[in-house]
């Protein structure tokens, strides 16, 4: 059956006036609403703020391979032209003894200790290296053990300990724990926000099953005036919505001096990586998320309410 536009504009005065009716019931239910709802922004943004350092981090990672002072420079491109044919790697950079020794005097050229430093050393302290980066952070284990079938023993270094200069440029032991640091927090924040919409749905279903028994005597005599079923149960419905809107509203608005705050301690860590900084750059995605799940929250408690106690 079709709604006309005063039947429609009717059905929302009554919903604005069941809602503030309720008065301290209907704020409890928003800010119950809006406390699961907040819990589901932080998620959304923490989650994919970690997966933003983390992606950053793995693209940092890499295998240097350095060589014995003695190696044939042909002999490195060589190995180099070979690590580039397997399927993991994604690049493969060479630097040469004098290339790394002028990278290393530019990066110290406002050490006047260290330039002395080298000015005493009769020949170049550095070494030929490969820098190798895989498509994937995972493969770079068997780059790894490629490198130490001993095909290439005869150029590699070795340290102090006799093992293979072979090495991670950063801590893969840090991804790993931020992976699953990553894995944990979403599991654990997505069961907190199950549990905090379960409770905002029982408690918004309250709300509506108060309002449906405050309002019995009018119900009566709307049926009796043979008023329609949409009419009578569309201003539980329209209270539904607003409970799931206004929390929004006041969730975003509490969203925005939290991220603030976390965000100086953020780009104190992780230099240009700055949460408040995604969460402005992403506000309208994230604030249609929040508004899609405060008002399902609503309507949906206000749904099951109806079908329940409004037998019309």
């Amino acid at each position: 059956m079709a709604i006309d536009k005063i039947t429609f504009r009717r059905i929302l005065k009554w919903g604005f006036i069941n809602f503030f009716r309720n008065g301290v019931v209907s704020v409890a239910t928003v800010l119950v609403i809006s406390l699961s709802i907040f819990m589901i922004g932080g998620v959304i943004v923490g989650s994919s703020f970690v997966s933003a350092v983390i992606s950053s981090l793995e693209e940092k990672i890499d295998i240097s391979a350095v060589f014995q002072d003695t190696a044939d420079e042909q002999a490195i491109l060589f190995l180099k032209a070979e690590l580039e044919k397997l399927p993991e790697v994604s690049s493969v950079k060479y630097t040469s003894a004098e290339e790394a020794l002028a990278i290393f005097r530019e990066r110290h050229k406002d050490d006047p200790v260290v330039l002395e430093s080298l000015k005493i050393l009769e020949e170049n302290p550095l070494f030929s290296s490969l820098e190798i980066k895989a498509k994937n952070p995972s493969q770079y284990e068997s780059i790894s053990k490629f490198l130490e079938s001993g095909r290439y023993d005869n150029i590699l270094g070795v340290d102090a300990n006799g093992q293979k200069k072979i090495t991670y440029r950063q801590n893969q032991f840090i991804i790993d724990k931020l992976s699953f640091i990553l894995s944990t927090s979403r599991k654990i924040g997505f069961s907190v926000s199950l549990i905090l919409a379960l409770i905002a749905l029982m408690v918004a279903y309250s709300t509506v099953r108060l309002a449906i028994y405050n309002s019995k005597d009018e119900i009566s005599v709307m049926q009796l005036v043979g008023a329609s079923r949409a009419f009578i149960r569309g201003p539980f419905l329209v209270e539904g919505v607003m409970h799931g809107v206004i929390a929004t509203v006041f969730t975003s608005a509490a969203l925005y001096p939290a991220f603030w705050l976390i965000g100086r301690k953020t780009s104190a860590l992780f230099g240009e990586f700055n949460i408040f900084e995604y969460f402005i750059s992403n506000i309208f995605q994230i604030f249609f998320i929040l508004l899609f799940s405060g008002v399902l929250l609503g309507t949906l408690s206000a749904y099951i309410a109806i079908k329940r106690y409004l037998k019309v």
